[in-house]
């Protein structure tokens, strides 16, 4: 006979597990069919509450189916909110005329009659855990009997993108306070970009708002004292006419500007006052601001080091060059090396030729690269042939380019060039300005519709730019543009060098006329900056560099802060 044998502990726990793994799945499973029978629990109460709405308005007599504030007018809410059952549910109805093409359409319809026909449509919008669901219902209504008319005229309201093509699912709200009754309703442009309003009463005072989520706006504009002839203004609508507004609007675009101390010469030097400069030393010491061997007067050491911190800048361009100060004699010396901050070692003679043996003047570092030498040390080696005395290192200095630095919380301006009407002087008024200013991290992103801008600053010139102003902006494009700020002058000219490909940097900028002639470098962002200027519009501009033909120009204006683009060719 075998023995029995009872559970083991992997036994339990392997059907544990089993268990848990099914009690899991049907949990999951129970949630979500009481997620499921919930929404479609909700569902259903919402058709239920548009439904009613639309079963109250066909009761009506057909004369009165219209919107509060609506075209037709009438006396129902366009929003309205229901709870039923606990849900929260909001109704939205539209109520339209609609030209039957039966009959022919718009110009064309046999009767002249373009209302033939009211179009119900109700959308229902509820929450359900924080997610909101929308469903529509639509009725056409049409009048007993014969077409009637409802006079007035028809209202088009045609919305286009900045190409001309037609912008579907565009809000269109229509005011009219002068009207009886008065009109305020919003609607929705159709597949083609048109809202078509028949039986619109007459008037001259239709005010058209247009909008959709992420794209610009366009509207109609009032007269008032300063906009004396508004454009567009506001719409009228004649008996048996139909009158067309166009709207274009497209999607946002975005502008980034960021601002800049612009890049300048600095200097790292150590006149020796401590220590604290001094990342190691060999034989020598610091006295009375100079390094020296050690020992004393016939007892010196014959030859000894020292050598610096890093010389680590930030926001690093060039380095320029490095020199020393001493005070040698007889049979002393002083020699210095230049070494790679990051590894303390020599800096290649390829790169740095002489730099083994060491130097005693002024060294060129310009042709070291920053990004593979991002800090740099320097070493000093120290001689004495006979030890009765010491050379002195009194000094110690590098130069290096630095910049461009973040320059935060600069306000500017921007200036649209669009237009929506003019003074009675004919002073034309933009449609968009607007008065911002970088934040503390020197930077700062507007959305906007696309149009050219015009950027003015106070206080300050800009010296550099890359990307610079005014900026065309096409729709959903975005632009970043980089500003170094200079010390604001009367009058300047910014000129940026290109070619086809972009930027051209190092090109020889010279700016003249009579009496003035001046020459730099473009930097980078293929900048070359003129300050201080006289107001004239006899300037010449000539730009040269190896491998493109020689660029000039003539009678180039200067009458405020002014911008030249020099464009070279191979």
């Amino acid at each position: 006979m075998r023995p029995l044998r009872g559970m083991s502990l992997i036994d339990v726990l392997v059907g544990v597990a089993l268990m848990l793994v099914i009690f899991t799945g049907l949990t999951a499973l129970l949630l979500s069919s009481l997620k499921v029978s919930a929404l479609a629990k909700n569902r259903s109460i919402a058709t239920t509450v548009a439904e009613s709405q639309m079963e109250y308005i066909r009761s009506l007599a057909y004369d009165n189916v219209g919107t509060v504030g609506g075209i037709p007018a009438g006396v129902i809410p366009q929003i309205a909110t229901t709870t039923q059952n606990g849900l929260v549910v909001v109704t939205r109805t539209l109520i339209e005329y609609k030209d039957d093409p039966a009959d022919g359409l718009g110009a064309l319809d046999t009767n002249g009659i373009n209302s033939d026909y009211k179009q119900i449509k109700i959308s229902a919008t509820y929450k359900v855990d924080a997610i909101v669901h929308t469903l529509t219902i639509v009725s056409n209504f049409a009048p007993i009997g014969i077409e009637t008319t409802t006079g007035g005229g028809t209202l088009k309201i045609s919305v286009v993108n900045a190409v001309g093509t037609g912008v579907p699912g565009a809000t269109v709200r229509i005011v009219n306070a002068s009207s009886s009754p008065s009109v305020d309703f919003g609607t929705f442009t159709d597949a083609t970009g048109i809202v078509y309003l028949p039986g619109a009463q007459a008037s001259s005072e239709y005010q058209v708002y247009v909008s959709k989520t992420g794209y610009s706006s366009a509207q109609t504009y009032v007269r008032d004292s300063v906009n004396q002839n508004p454009a567009p203004g506001y719409l009228t609508v004649a008996v048996n006419q139909t009158t067309t507004g166009t709207f274009a609007i497209d999607r946002l675009s975005t502008l980034t500007v960021q601002t800049f101390y612009p890049v300048a010469s600095a200097t790292y030097s150590d006149s020796f006052l401590d220590a604290s400069g001094i990342a190691s030393t060999t034989n020598t010491t610091v006295s009375g601001g100079k390094v020296v061997l050690l020992g004393g007067p016939s007892t010196y050491v014959s030859s000894g080091n020292v050598t610096s911190t890093q010389v680590a800048p930030h926001y690093l361009t060039a380095w320029t060059d490095a020199q020393i100060s001493t005070q040698t004699g007889g049979d002393t010396d002083v020699v210095f090396h230049v070494l790679d901050g990051a590894t303390s070692t020599l800096i290649p003679d390829a790169l740095l030729p002489g730099n083994s043996a060491g130097f005693t003047s002024t060294v060129d570092l310009s042709g070291l690269s920053v990004t593979t030498y991002p800090s740099l040390m320097l070493s000093a080696d120290l001689t004495s042939g006979s030890g009765t005395e010491t050379p002195l290192l009194q000094e110690w200095e590098v130069q290096y380019l630095r910049g461009p630095i973040p320059f935060p919380n600069i306000p500017f301006t921007l200036t649209g060039g669009k237009t929506i009407g003019s003074t009675g002087s004919s002073v034309p008024i933009v449609k968009t300005t607007i008065a911002t200013s970088t934040n503390s991290a020197a930077t700062v992103t507007l959305p906007l519709e696309w149009d050219a801008y015009a950027l003015t600053l106070s206080g300050y010139d800009i010296v550099s730019a890359c990307t610079p102003p005014p900026y065309v902006l096409a729709p959903a494009q975005s632009v970043t543009s980089s500003l170094s700020l200079g010390s604001s002058t009367a009058r300047s000219l910014l000129i940026n060098t290109n070619d086809a490909a972009g930027v051209v940097s190092g090109a020889t900028v010279t700016l003249s006329r009579s009496g003035y002639t001046k020459t730099v470098l473009s930097d980078s962002c293929g900048s070359a900056y003129f300050g201080a200027l006289a107001a004239a519009s006899d300037y010449s501009v000539t730009v040269t560099k190896a491998g493109y033909t020689t660029y000039s120009a003539a009678n180039v204006t200067v009458a405020t802060h002014d911008y030249h683009e020099a464009l070279l060719a191979p």
